[in-house]
């Protein structure tokens, strides 16, 4: 009794026919048919990374992206370069003293002009 031959559904294809195939054309790979179609690719592009989310969070993660005006993607990469990046603590706190000193400073001169 023989097995029957599995049909790849969307060629309609069996896989013994897709094999032969597969190897005709591994064979015959130096020669080139058709017109040859040009590459169009970024060269600052380095890749695709392929993200998960479970079932509701991509709806939240969308409607943020909408809000700032960014796509989906953008956002997202955006996202994900902010978490990576290095934050420069000692830098954060001098900004932080100078901005805590000119409020002060504002507080002072408003408080006299009143």
């Amino acid at each position: 009794m023989s097995k029957p031959e599995e049909v790849d559904e969307v060629t309609g294809l069996s896989v013994a026919d897709m094999e032969a195939a597969a190897e005709d054309l591994y064979e015959h790979r130096d020669q080139v048919a058709g017109d040859e179609v040009p590459n169009e690719s970024a060269p600052d592009i380095r890749s695709v990374v392929s993200v998960r989310f479970g079932r509701g969070e991509l709806d939240s993660i969308a409607a943020a992206a909408a809000a700032a005006g960014q796509p989906l993607s953008t956002y997202i990469r955006n996202a994900a370069l902010a978490a990576s990046a290095t934050i420069d603590v000692e830098a954060a706190r001098r900004e932080l003293r100078t901005a805590t000193k000119a409020l002060d400073e504002l507080r002072r001169q408003l408080g006299t002009a009143a």
